[in-house]
């Protein structure tokens, strides 16, 4: 009964969707944009742990736009996810457009050292000069930037709270950059936890002129890569000792 107590609170942990869970869209150049909550005013799925936009922001055309949590992803082969996917951008002329996917109120994993890891992949096509970047970062005191009020649609909006806030720490170093064409990386950091913690993610990119982008960016929590190497190494141990022992028996 203990047992399928644990269970019961782990899982129900996990299903229960955060408030915090929140994407932004902003036109650096006119700061006209969209602030979206999970199954808030604008998000176009019916999904808890899904937040998907369409539509324009300034001057770019957002064909598609989703973000993905818990309880929809995360706590099977890691402890927390956050996912900036099926991103595609079109603009017909210069700007720059900032995206900022975050959510809070994760618990799973034990407090102490974890690592947080972060893939990004995709492909830039648009006139010489242009470029994009990506950051990723976690937060033991469970905080997020303020993204502001929320807006269904394009309008203009009030600047970024802190970001990131005090104590985050960033798995990129320097922030990841890329140039025309296709483009990916990976990096991690490590995450001391202490109770609930968040997660959030930024891409940044900027047009000299007409051009489109799509890209994917996964930030995900999992055992610390120290960790893992004395379980295994205990794990070894005890299968040695047992071997002993039977040779005892024999």
């Amino acid at each position: 009964m203990l047992a399928a107590f644990i269970v019961l609170m782990l899982f129900g942990t996990v299903a229960q969707a955060s408030p915090l869970f929140r994407l932004r869209l902003e036109d650096s150049g006119t700061g006209q944009g969209v602030v979206i909550t999970d199954n808030g005013a604008g998000d176009t799925s019916a999904s808890s742990g899904v937040i998907t936009f369409n539509g324009s922001v300034g001057s770019f055309i957002v064909n598609v736009t989703t973000g993905l949590s818990k309880p929809l992803i995360g706590g099977t082969n890691n402890y927390a996810e956050l996912d900036l996917n099926s991103v595609n951008v079109t603009v017909s002329g210069p700007g720059s457009l900032r995206i900022t996917l975050e959510d809070g109120g994760y618990t799973l994993g034990p407090d102490g050292p974890l690592s947080v890891g972060s893939l990004v992949g995709g492909t830039l096509n648009a006139t010489a000069g242009s470029n994009v970047s990506f950051q990723s970062w976690a937060n033991a005191g469970n905080l997020v930037p303020d993204l502001g009020a929320d807006a269904a649609a394009s309008t203009g909006l009030a600047p970024i709270g802190a970001l990131p806030p005090a104590g985050s720490v960033r798995v990129f170093n320097p922030t990841a950059s890329f140039g025309n064409g296709a483009f990916s990386i990976s990096g991690s950091t490590q995450l001391d936890k202490s109770g609930s913690y968040s997660l959030f993610s930024q891409a940044t990119i900027n047009f000299t002129g007409a051009g489109n982008v799509s890209f994917d960016q996964n930030t995900s929590v999992v055992p610390e890569p120290t960790s893992l190497l004395l379980l295994g190494s205990g794990l070894a141990g005890l299968g040695l000792l047992g071997r002993k022992r039977k040779s005892v028996q024999s």
